[in-house]
């Protein structure tokens, strides 16, 4: 699914500024983007705007052609997104293995809500679950509760939840908060994995950023820097001052 943001501005009622301030950006099919930026610039109200839950006051918005602002179009639209929130949104109470398989539930029959009732994987998602697992470190994890997980391990149970639907459209925010170096590697190869699919990636990791082919850098709600290959130069006027499109 492409994305077209065209003039969008977004504010709430507790902040001064806007958190994002004429924005206007393009993302082809399949392609992959980081988006970069200092705490507070603008990159979770973006990828919360492409999923509909934060309505500009003003601009447009179109996901594959479709306007997440309009409720029957955001259905469509989120039922062919996968989505990786920083804190996760993980059942409690739930194992880690439902969990993963939650995002499929759409197109579960009687027999797949029969084995998830059962706490089992429906069979069609089982060798799947294992090896998207497996990648990330959790494969012994499957059968515990989740909020028996730490935090890194629940960011990587809803990581392969995202995966698993096998999304047109994946969107992670932080994706590896609470991780360490192997296992954030771990979930940055996943993302840039998912071949023929579009990935939104927000990050203050510049190390995972440059691995990355397309870098969106956000200062002030505004875009300062879209390119490739980031300097270090580059980098500290993203974070330090005022740094201009490559």
């Amino acid at each position: 699914m492409n994305i077209e943001l065209t003039g969008v501005s977004a504010s709430f009622a507790d902040r001064d500024v806007p958190a994002l301030d004429d924005i206007s950006l393009t993302i082809d099919q399949g392609e992959h983007v980081v988006l970069l930026g200092p705490s507070g610039s603008g990159k979770t109200t973006l990828l919360r705007c492409i999923l509909g839950a934060v309505v500009p006051q003003t601009g447009a918005i179109r996901v594959g052609g479709l306007n997440p602002a309009l409720p029957s179009e955001l259905r469509a639209i989120r039922r062919k997104t996968g989505v990786v929130r920083q804190g996760n949104d993980l059942v409690l109470g739930l194992r880690a293995q439902t969990n993963a398989v939650l995002g499929t539930a759409p197109t579960w029959g009687m027999r797949e809500w029969a084995a998830v009732l059962r706490g089992s994987i429906p069979s069609r998602y089982q060798e799947r679950v294992h090896a998207l697992a497996e990648t990330q470190g959790i494969r012994a994890l499957l059968r515990a509760r989740v909020e028996h997980l730490s935090g890194g391990q629940r960011q990587r149970v809803a990581l392969v939840r995202a995966v698993l639907a096998e999304p047109q459209l994946l969107l992670a925010d932080e994706p590896t908060s609470g991780l360490d170096p192997v296992t954030s590697q771990a979930a940055v190869d996943t993302l840039r994995e998912a071949d023929g699919v579009t990935v939104v990636v927000s990050t203050h990791d510049l190390t995972i950023a440059r691995q990355f082919p397309r870098i969106v850098a956000l200062r002030g709600g505004r875009v300062c820097y879209d390119g490739g290959e980031l300097t270090e130069r580059d980098a500290e006027e993203i974070y330090q001052g005022t740094a201009v499109s490559a």
